[in-house]
């Protein structure tokens, strides 16, 4: 693996790793955690390969050609062990959890005699899908790991982890880059990605270039457009909220894509709204609402987000959303509130 497949804002991030593996100083559990879209599983990808690489070549990187790094590119490399939830076979969706079975599984292989005598490294993607019979079961081996063996978790939501594990990882912190970097390498990436089109797919994706990389290669950018102007067309009593809300369709995950892009405009509209800052398109309607109409509004968002994953409806969570947002958009006085 080449210096390439290390994203160019990950550079220090890797050099601080080579540096505390030389030394002998990397720890045997590391969680790489960060936003959704900022490379945490192309770094974990680059430093597995380095782990279980033969030969090693200049600045850390795995060398590409030694038996491990083949068997690394075909997916079949004996002492690597990638985690993550099952699919169902009764329901064909993903299950929640990253099973206990699973990881007493993961357990018992470690504890093997490494093929080659080299190290073996296992990834829980993410570290989030673990619940407490897993994390109980992950602590046994973190706290008697066998030698030369690493463990890395992959999470977004890093503080939902038990303390208990949080406390026996070496933290790696994933940020967004810089919006000069991140739009460097996304014209790099699709260089339709200009203007007014580049900047909003940073700003739906919260600054995450590969989050935003999807989006546009999905089409969800272009849903994510329709959507923003639907919000602005119901604020400006162009659209009943109620046929805004019958756009989004009652498709669970669609509705759920729906939600996290509304929480990013509802956040951009506090931004603008706290800092004064202009903006041309949502300028107007952030002067008036007031910022705690603006954080209840984000919070009920939030709320429906949750209510998603159980049994509600989604096109009413959508409906009730939508007339929530017209009436704080047409509501008078409410930059006073």
């Amino acid at each position: 693996m080449s210096a390439a497949a290390i994203l160019p804002w990950q550079h220090d991030l890797w050099r601080i790793v080579g540096e505390a593996r030389s030394q002998q100083r990397l720890a045997h559990a590391l969680l790489l955690a960060g936003p959704a879209g900022v490379g945490k599983r192309t770094f974990a990808s680059a430093l597995t390969q380095t782990l279980l690489c033969e030969a090693p070549a200049a600045g850390g990187y795995a060398c590409r050609v030694c038996r491990s790094c083949v068997q690394f590119a075909a997916g079949s490399h004996p002492n690597l062990f990638w985690l993550r939830p099952l699919v169902d076979d009764k329901t064909d969706k993903q299950k929640r959890d990253i099973s206990v079975e699973q990881l007493r599984d993961m357990g018992d292989k470690l504890v093997l005699s490494a093929h080659y005598g080299g190290a073996k490294v296992a990834l829980l993607d993410p570290a989030d899908a673990l619940n407490t019979n897993g994390v109980n079961a992950l602590l046994k081996t973190i706290e008697e790991p066998p030698p030369n063996t690493y463990l890395l978790l992959i999470s977004e939501r890093p503080m939902a982890l038990a303390a208990t594990l949080r406390s026996r990882c070496q933290r790696l912190r994933f940020s967004p880059p810089s919006s000069d970097e991140a739009q460097a390498w996304l014209q790099q990436q699709e260089p339709v990605l200009t203007g007014a089109l580049l900047e909003h797919a940073l700003t739906s994706s919260q600054g995450a270039p590969l989050r935003a990389l999807a989006a546009h290669r999905s089409g969800l950018l272009d849903l994510q457009r329709k959507w923003r102007s639907d919000w602005l067309d119901v604020a400006a009593q162009k659209r009943p909220p109620t046929a805004a809300a019958v756009a989004v369709g009652k498709d669970r995950e669609q509705v759920s894509a729906w939600l996290s892009a509304f929480i990013v405009f509802l956040a951009e509209l506090l931004r603008v709204r706290v800092s004064g800052q202009p903006s041309a398109d949502i300028g107007a309607i952030a002067a008036r609402i007031a910022p705690s109409g603006l954080q209840a509004l984000i919070d009920e968002a939030h709320e429906s987000a949750r209510r998603i994953t159980t049994s509600a409806s989604p096109q009413l969570v959508v409906e009730s959303l939508m007339i929530a947002w017209w009436r704080w958009s047409m509501a008078r006085g409410a930059a006073a509130r």
